[in-house]
């Protein structure tokens, strides 16, 4: 298996050096997951020595008794090492294969889990707690996205909410067009447990149409995709290589409120 990490236009790769600097985090960084979760990331400042010991890696539930079985063996990391995806057991997470049958999701609607990696790479042991909220089988929607649009003459940010979160390089897979198709260049966070996207641009908004560009590739943390959900037959030979775009006009507020009572009759 490899892992890919794209920006909204480009594959960006980096080398490997160094050794680990600072406190490192896990993702997803919100207080709940789904209890189809099937991927979480380690990310670093600088990357480890060597590969992640995934036997240094634990899930216990609300009372500290071990979750066995939970995790894939093979911890897959970034071109740059500064991340490494920790993947659930994929035959535990989908319904109804092999695994799923034997054993059933590793999580539980309704738990409180922590994990602890231990790896000794690491400066010290670090933990995530999660509540455990019900599966998330559906594909991305980005018809469900609320978008809270800026005004012309300024650089008020555009923002995103997610019904659910995304992957954390969400950030880098989104971006924002001009009505010629031109990128427009700004600073973008993602926020708020990975569920609220920001991009505020480098020069004042004109008036006029605009274009939320969001990558193919994009997916959220069990592994659903815009063109496909995880759980759908056949999905891994789905090929999701159509960007989606949606639509937005910047005007001022009193042409909005004229639009809006144009609505209205």
């Amino acid at each position: 298996m490899n892992v890919v990490f794209t920006s909204a236009l480009t594959i960006v790769t980096a080398t490997m050096c160094g050794a680990v600097s600072s406190a490192p985090k896990i993702l997803p960084s919100g207080e709940s997951v789904p209890e189809n979760l099937l991927r979480i990331e380690l990310v670093l400042d600088r990357p480890l020595g060597g590969v992640l010991d995934i036997s240094r890696v634990s899930l216990t539930d609300d009372r500290g008794n071990p979750i066995a079985g939970a995790f894939y063996d093979i911890p897959l990391t970034s071109p740059d090492g500064k991340r490494i995806a920790i993947l659930m057991h994929p035959g535990r997470v989908k319904t109804d294969v092999g695994p799923n049958r034997q054993a059933g999701l590793a999580l539980r609607n309704g738990q409180r889990i922590t994990m602890t990696i231990a790896d000794p790479q690491l400066p010290r042991p670090i933990r995530k707690s999660w509540n455990i909220s019900p599966a998330i089988r559906a594909r991305i929607d980005t018809r469900a996205w609320r978008l809270l649009l800026p005004k012309p003459g300024g650089r008020e940010p555009l923002e995103i909410q997610f019904p659910a979160a995304l992957n954390a390089n969400a950030k880098d897979l989104i971006a924002v067009s001009a009505s010629d198709g031109r990128r427009l260049e700004g600073r973008v966070t993602l926020s708020q447990g990975e569920r609220h996207w920001r991009f505020r641009p480098e020069t004042v908004w004109k008036s006029g149409h605009f274009q939320v560009r969001v990558h193919a590739s994009l997916e959220d943390p069990q592994g659903n995709r815009m063109c496909a959900a995880f759980e759908q037959a056949g999905q891994s030979a789905i090929a999701c290589d159509e960007d989606a775009r949606i639509p937005f006009e910047v005007i001022n507020e009193t042409a909005r409120r004229g639009l809006r009572k144009l609505r209205e009759l």
